[in-house]
């Protein structure tokens, strides 16, 4: 490795900024005393008059008030002012949580900072990365998929939520029609994968406008800027589950169908039945009555779901149409396996630079992980715990060597050469204060341990919340904008599972299959807990069948962790899962339904070309046989599983 250089990467007017943010912000860690205005301009603000350096250093200060770090005038020597930092205001105080605590932390909560469907997860992301320090030592790592321009968007949403301030916004909506619009966000929740916020018109004065309540879709907002003189109150009646809606609910009401309550339904199905519709008795039997706007929409669902229609009819008979269609469907393909694995250039259009702000932030906490001597944080560990590629891990890394002022090397980093890896220098070490989350990130974490099921007076919320929580937040200020909680018997188990993730340990617990089999006890080795399609799973290596395997994690029960014994094999490490490539030749099961990790290829006369991971089970299978035919896959095995599924289902 050698020491901070100059980098071969391209800089913008944003990396710029950002790495002069960093600076300032390393300059106030290190600094004993309050600094005076002069040695700050011309340590940081070198060649710019009175006026321009002035400007900047608020803007600049103001931008590290939104990571947590507040600067503030500190006095006054022979009339110059004295600059420090808000500690009260800025740093952790208290007694912070241990490493298998935060560990654990980290393994419970990874999953939900990169699902779509969560609107929190960038700023969740963020929380981690300040709780943890897990730059050196992730657990695992996880691709995200989003463009930066989405990010961005999200951000800026997701603060002036927080923040209770306007947003100017230019929207598209599902007819194709542009236009600008002020909004107050009240809520967000997720949907299929994807993100939607719940938003009424705004004045400028703050005053709601009357009957203006509608729901947006992130991927529809073009442009988004945050309006700091706007300032609303949430309504005391708001909450944000009535708003939200099922795939076949969108559009006017059409009808009411009678769905069968076996007791033996997905977490998904469960929590649809308790948010929509009721549960009635009919002819002896129990039934979920619920809305629908698609007949054609909700026999699809049903048959994802692995549910039954009783009435109406039509619905019956459209689902049993869809079902024989998959049943008799030439459903594989094995040429679309050669895919050349391009991204569609209207994904590739949606990528945009990361802005000063975004790439600010990711540097600051990365040098607080710079603390001692000898200590690399990696490229790989950037990528895995920011979500970033590992281009713009190096990216970083790079801009992280420029975090020094024209007369003081402020942080006396070392890079490797080819940007993949940053040290501190031999004898050099950094005294960084864990910085508090912000009023967003604190947000997040509140909204993470809710959906998981962690309840409020918790030790480790409570402890979480005293100690890293914004300054006066409170958890009841946000709740009624937050998505209802999936479940609140699961948050026991999977604390269990994430403990035993962290520390290498093995899990024996009783289950029942989903299939209905006998109950019997698994000895298993823990790697990953992670929600697909609304249900929470652990994957492990099973002991005694010595093969990888996947279960539901709310029919565990009598869950204990136990030491890693002699005759267990080594951890293993996990293959990557298997890649199918599909063809939706009709392209609205793209967007009825929720493909788990799907990327789109390529967009053809014939239909959507894309690439989806395959965890086993029947989850893939009962989603391909809700497309009635319309889905080609490029495995043969699993096109027969399809087809077989379809036809035990008639």
């Amino acid at each position: 490795m050698e020491a901070g250089r100059d980098t071969h990467l391209k800089m913008t007017e944003d990396d710029l900024r950002a790495a002069r943010v960093l600076t300032l912000a390393v300059k106030f860690f290190g600094a004993s005393r309050p600094v005076p205005t002069s040695t700050i301009a011309a340590e940081l603000y070198p060649g710019l008059d009175y006026e321009a350096f002035r400007r900047q250093y608020r803007r600049d200060r103001e931008l590290l008030s939104t990571f947590g770090l507040v600067i503030r005038e500190a006095g006054q020597v022979d009339g110059e002012l004295l600059w420090g930092v808000d500690e009260d205001a800025s740093y952790v105080r208290g007694e912070t949580i241990g490493a298998d605590e935060a560990r654990t932390l980290y393994v419970l909560c990874h999953d939900m900072a990169f699902d779509q469907a969560f609107a929190y997860r960038d700023e969740l992301r963020m929380a981690l990365a300040k709780i943890s320090q897990m730059y050196r030592g992730t657990v695992f790592a996880h691709t995200d998929r989003e463009s930066t321009a989405e990010h961005k968007l999200l951000s800026t949403l997701v603060q002036s939520m927080g923040a209770h301030h306007g947003v100017a916004v230019t929207y598209t909506d599902a007819q194709g029609t542009t236009s600008d619009r002020t909004l107050a966000l009240l809520g967000s929740f997720g949907l299929r994968g994807r993100t939607y916020f719940v938003a009424s018109r705004v004045k400028q004065n703050g005053t709601l406008v009357p009957d203006s309540v509608r729901t947006y879709r992130l991927d529809r907002f073009v442009r988004v800027r945050e309006l700091n003189g706007v300032s609303y109150h949430v309504p005391a009646d708001f909450s944000v589950s009535d708003y939200e809606r099922l795939p076949f609910q969108m559009g006017d009401s059409e009808g009411e169908a009678l769905i069968k309550v076996t007791g033996n339904e997905g977490r998904g199905v469960t929590r649809a039945m308790a948010n929509h519709g009721k549960v009635v008795e009919r002819a002896g039997r129990r039934c979920w009555e619920v809305p629908y706007s698609s007949l054609e929409g909700l026999a699809a669902w049903c048959i994802a779901a692995g549910t039954m229609p009783l009435s109406p009819a039509a619905l019956v008979e459209a689902r049993e149409a869809a079902l024989q269609a998959a049943a008799q469907g030439e459903a594989a393909d094995p040429d679309l396996a050669g895919h050349d694995g391009t991204v569609s250039r209207a994904a590739r259009s949606r990528s945009g630079r990361t802005g000063s702000v975004t790439v600010a932030r990711q540097l600051v906490a990365l040098a607080s992980s710079l603390t001692h001597e000898g200590e690399v944080i990696t490229a790989h560990d950037i990528a895995s715990t920011l979500g970033v590629t590992y281009e713009q891990a190096r990216h970083l890394i790079a801009l992280v060597s420029m975090g020094s002022g024209e007369s003081v090397d402020y942080l006396p980093v070392i890079l490797s050469d080819d940007d993949d890896e940053v040290a501190l220098m031999e004898g050099a070490q950094l005294s960084v204060p864990r910085v508090r989350l912000t009023r967003s990130e604190t947000i997040a974490l509140s909204a993470a341990l809710t959906e998981l099921g962690v309840a409020p007076d918790d030790p480790l919320s409570q402890k979480l919340a005293a100690t890293f929580g914004a300054p006066a937040f409170s958890a009841t200020d946000v709740a009624r904008s937050l998505e209802t909680p999936t479940s609140t018997t699961d948050g026991a188990t999977l604390r269990i599972c994430s403990q035993a993730i962290s520390a290498g340990k093995g899990l024996v617990f009783a289950y029942v299959p989903v299939s209905g089999g006998e109950r019997a006890t698994r000895t298993v080795v823990p790697r990953l807990v992670r929600r697909s399609d609304d249900s929470w799973y652990l994957d492990a290596f099973d002991v005694n069948r010595q093969a990888d395997r996947v279960f539901r994690i709310d029919r565990m029960d009598e869950v204990n962790v136990v030491e890693r014994m002699q005759e267990l094999p080594p951890f293993p490490q996990k293959d990557a899962e298997q890649i199918v490539t599909v063809r939706f030749r009709d392209r609205r099961y793209l967007d009825l339904f929720h493909w788990e990790g799907l990327e789109v290829l390529d967009e053809q006369e014939e239909g959507v070309v894309a690439r989806v991971p395959y965890y086993g089970g029947s989850w893939l299978v009962r989603h391909l046989a809700a497309c009635a035919g319309t889905v080609q896959v490029s495995d043969v095995g699993l096109a027969a599983q399809v087809r077989a599924y379809a036809q035990s289902q008639l």
